[in-house]
């Protein structure tokens, strides 16, 4: 439950969006800011409560993020105006970061071995499965009872995540001594790692492809294609389950197929050679429904099959800090995606050239990135980490 319910909070109120900016009187891009900025909050939020909850407990940290959150939600209730409503959604944004993070922490308090690993596998598939769940239930609240009832149904969610907390006992047993400046120091050795930069870039830009979607097909599908806001929820289940499909090609392994790395680069090139077509076709047929989600369909399942190896080894640069690394790569890669999500709000959504144009600029950077991080990677990493090592404060 705690897993999922960022992306949850994401994914359930996008097929509203178009209902949205009529109601508050705005542009499709104002209201899309809304998704922006909660984005943004998100990572800021992960950068604060991580160093936290080692200091003061996963429980007190945890407490205090959905506070944050639950007011944040309470506050998009009430909103009747855009400012309120964004402003609203940046305090649900950054109190609900906690929960994310704490899920795997208190996880990794709490199991170790192959424990561990099978506990981690079932938060993956939960947190898979909200992006996929989560815009037809989105959906259908708002043909049946209004817009309103999507932002109910995550309030409801966040009572029942307080009931968990309320069962839950600290896990946190041996607490850290906050030392910012180390932490300062060794964030800075992080982000100015080439590899590093590389890496959160290209899985910056895979999860963007989901999340780009999400927030433009809305207004695609329902005011130029004029269907209902449930057949944008089921076009976007299709996307999500293509996504969880390809995170689950991973477990697949074989002398035969491919290596990770392989994988990268193949993916990389099929993203970028469906955006392609997609732009031929917009040009040669039109805007369609199958014209707009073939293509997207593929690119999604690359995005899907690469994000995994993306994270696994941008987690694994720096091992002898990986709690920090992993805080700053899930910051690095929120950032990157709402960073691309505020430009696709800029996108005209009449016709498909534009749609497809910036899918060809994402696909055409991912590949360069995958090449720049391949190409880092391959190096012997052993010989960056020795070398930083000397730049490095111990944070304990």
């Amino acid at each position: 439950m705690l897993a999922s319910a960022g992306q949850l909070a994401i994914d359930i109120y996008v097929p509203a969006l178009p209902t949205m900016a009529h109601f508050f009187q705005t542009s499709p891009q104002a209201i899309q800011s809304s998704v922006t900025i909660y984005l943004v909050a998100y990572a800021f939020g992960q950068l604060v409560f991580g160093p936290l909850a080692d200091a003061y407990g996963r429980k007190k940290m945890l407490a205090l993020g959905m506070a944050v959150s639950t007011c944040g939600c309470l506050l998009t209730l009430a909103a009747s105006n855009l400012e309120t409503f964004v402003l609203a959604r940046c305090l649900q944004g950054f109190g609900i970061a906690a929960t994310n993070l704490l899920a795997k922490a208190i996880i990794t308090d709490s199991f170790s071995g192959q424990a561990l690993m099978h506990v981690f596998t079932y938060m993956a598939t939960a947190w898979g499965l909200a992006p996929i769940l989560a815009p037809v239930i989105g959906a259908h609240l708002q043909t049946l009872f209004g817009w309103r009832s999507c932002l109910t149904f995550l309030l409801i969610y966040s009572f029942a995540m307080w009931i968990l907390l309320w069962r839950y006992r600290e896990t946190l047993k041996h607490p850290v001594h906050l030392n910012p400046k180390a932490l300062v120091k060794n964030a800075g050795m992080v982000l100015t790692s080439p590899v590093f930069q590389s890496c959160f870039l290209a899985q910056g830009l895979c999860y963007s492809i989901l999340l780009v979607f999400n927030i433009v097909g809305p207004f695609i599908v329902q005011n130029t294609l004029h269907k209902p806001p449930t057949y944008f929820g089921y076009l976007a289940l299709a996307i999500g389950l293509m996504y969880f499909l390809g995170g689950i090609s991973n477990r697949v392994h074989h002398p035969r197929l491919p290596t990770p790395e392989q994988r990268l680069r193949i993916g990389a090139r099929v993203m970028t050679g469906a955006a392609i077509v997609m732009l031929i076709l917009s040009v040669t047929v039109g805007l369609s429904v199958w014209t707009l989600m073939s293509p997207v369909l593929l690119m999604g399942l690359c995005a899907g099959a690469m994000y995994p190896t993306l994270m696994a080894k941008g987690n694994s640069i720096f091992p002898h800090i990986a709690g920090l690394t992993s805080a700053i790569l899930g910051f690095a890669l929120l950032l990157v995606s709402s960073g691309m999500m505020a430009l696709a709000g800029f996108v005209p959504f009449h016709s498909l050239i534009p749609v497809a144009v910036f899918f060809v600029i994402v696909g055409l950077t991912v590949m360069s990135t995958v090449s720049k991080f391949l190409h880092h990677f391959e190096r012997p990493v052993e010989s960056l980490i020795n070398s930083d090592n000397r730049k490095t404060i111990s944070a304990s």
